[in-house]
């Protein structure tokens, strides 16, 4: 692990009670206990430390110390400072590899966060739409009676949810019946079914780079090699990923098309023709992510990669979280009915089947997705445009694309490493997503994530923290990045 990498799995470490050497201890202490930090790794000297947290070396040298006294480090005379071989929690750690893997995501983190003092430009869950009937939400006496005495837990799904959710690809250009539809527990599931369906420890899937830090996680869980594909302008060019299925003899290919996460990048139609063919081409399935895909801002919605090959190696996946409401968790995937087969004996085995009652409302909610679709475009068109405007006026170096569709931004900080500003953000009371948590390669360290889903007055009060923290960044005693990182 990389000074950066531990970096990272601090997380908000200097939220809470306690001096800053304090909070510094408990942290690292933590990710000793969660395997991030095995034994025998050696940690960053205090100097360096100190420098990439914005600290004193007094800060550093206090917060090893205490580990030191504690058991959990050792320091060897001219060698450094190293997490100990011999101790019951480190010992426990070696046992944690893939505990490992996953601590070091910012996910859980993201997602347990409930702090009222910091605003959270990290979380991508959009607030509550308005103006939606509460019986969109709610289910009839008869529909709630016949449910609660059905004894039958649907691995597949509700059919009724899967017939709603065909008769929408269908009128989407994409001809779909309830048998190419697999209910999922959110999209999160969905991509981790597809992962434990196709992929076996050491094998590669192809990612871009950067992408959606969830999916990063599913794929590391199943121990897969991950290759990543530079995400441009229009996104991954399809000579790349044919490219690298040949060079990597990949196994799965994972890709979001329309209104990419992080980045809002749109892949042109006769690209995503030539991307769904290869899958066909060269047996190797492709997963059309579209969970943002449909919160369109200023175009309509593309159609999905299985449109030019319905019946090839396509495997959609949808949600409903971005959409309509997170609490919901109702997600799917489209694929041939064979692998659906295939997946539903997989999630079968791990939750039986999704919870019904949820089901039944999101059979209401697609009845009337395009409500949904106008209403989160009415919320969400003004909230970009005034983070765009806010952005201009405060932080005119940053630097951005306008997205047509999606939740985010994806900013450039010029001569700068994105983690080491979110750490100076953080003691400004504002939470970002540095850009390499969103690579498989760990690059993209001059960028942010910036969600424009926040209500206005958090919208104004957050970009002022943001300016507030790069005028200290900007300020502070560090060297200049070198090379240049171009825009995408």
């Amino acid at each position: 692990m990389e000074k950066e990498e531990l970096i990272g799995a601090l997380g908000p470490w200097t939220a809470g009670r306690g001096s800053l050497q304090q909070k510094l201890a408990r942290a690292l202490i933590l990710t000793i206990k969660q395997g991030v930090l095995l034994p025998g790794f050696r940690l960053p000297s205090e100097r360096s430390l100190a420098h990439a947290l914005r600290l004193s070396r007094t800060t550093v040298v206090a917060a090893y110390d205490y580990l030191c006294e504690g058991g959990w480090v050792e320091r060897r005379v001219g060698s450094g400072t190293w997490v100990c071989v011999r101790s019951d929690v480190v010992t426990a750690a070696r046992n944690a590899e893939q505990a490992g893997v996953l601590a070091a995501s910012p996910l859980l983190g993201l997602l347990a966060n409930d702090r009222t003092d910091i605003i959270d430009f990290a979380l991508g869950t959009p607030l509550p739409l308005s103006g939606v009937p509460s019986e969109r939400f709610s289910l009839t006496a008869e529909e709630h009676a016949a449910l609660v005495q059905d004894h039958r837990y649907y691995p597949l799904g509700l059919i009724a949810l899967r017939q709603a959710i065909a008769a929408w690809y269908t009128k989407c250009g994409l001809p779909t019946s309830q048998e190419h539809i697999l209910v999922t527990n959110g999209a999160q599931q969905a991509i981790a079914l597809c992962a434990a369906l196709y992929v076996q420890r050491g094998d590669t899937i192809l990612v871009e780079d950067p992408t959606y830090f969830g999916a990063l996680d599913a794929f590391r869980a199943v121990g897969a090699r991950l290759s990543p594909m530079r995400v441009e302008v229009d996104g991954v060019h399809p000579s790349v990923i044919r490219d690298r299925i040949i060079a990597t003899a990949a196994r799965l290919v994972y890709l979001m098309p329309i209104f990419q996460n992080p980045t809002g990048a749109v892949m042109p139609r006769a690209a995503r023709k030539e991307v769904a063919q290869l899958g066909t081409e060269f047996g190797v399935p492709m997963i059309d992510d579209r969970t943002v895909a449909e919160i369109v801002l200023s175009t309509d919605a593309p159609p999905p990669l299985a449109v030019d090959c319905p019946k090839g190696n396509v495997l959609t996946i949808g949600s409903l979280s971005k959409l309509v409401w997170a609490g919901l968790r109702i997600g799917w995937v489209r694929a041939p009915e064979p692998i659906v087969q295939r997946l539903a004996r997989l999630k079968s085995a791990t939750d039986l089947g999704s919870p019904l009652l949820t089901q039944r409302i999101a059979v209401h909610v697609l009845d009337t997705l395009d409500e949904f679709r106008e209403l989160r475009r009415l919320q969400l068109t003004p909230r970009r445009d005034l983070l765009v405007n806010l952005l201009k006026r405060q932080l005119p170096e940053w630097k951005f694309r306008l997205p047509v569709g999606g939740l985010f931004l994806w900013v450039e900080l010029p001569d700068s490493d994105a983690r080491e500003y979110a750490q100076v953000a953080l003691r400004h009371g504002v939470i970002v997503l540095p850009g390499p948590v969103m690579s498989a390669a760990e690059e993209q360290s001059r960028f942010v994530r910036l969600p424009f889903l926040a209500a206005p007055e958090t919208l104004i009060a957050g970009v002022a923290r943001l300016a507030a923290a790069w005028r200290d960044y900007q300020t502070s005693d560090r060297p200049q990045t070198q090379g240049a990182v171009a825009l995408v």
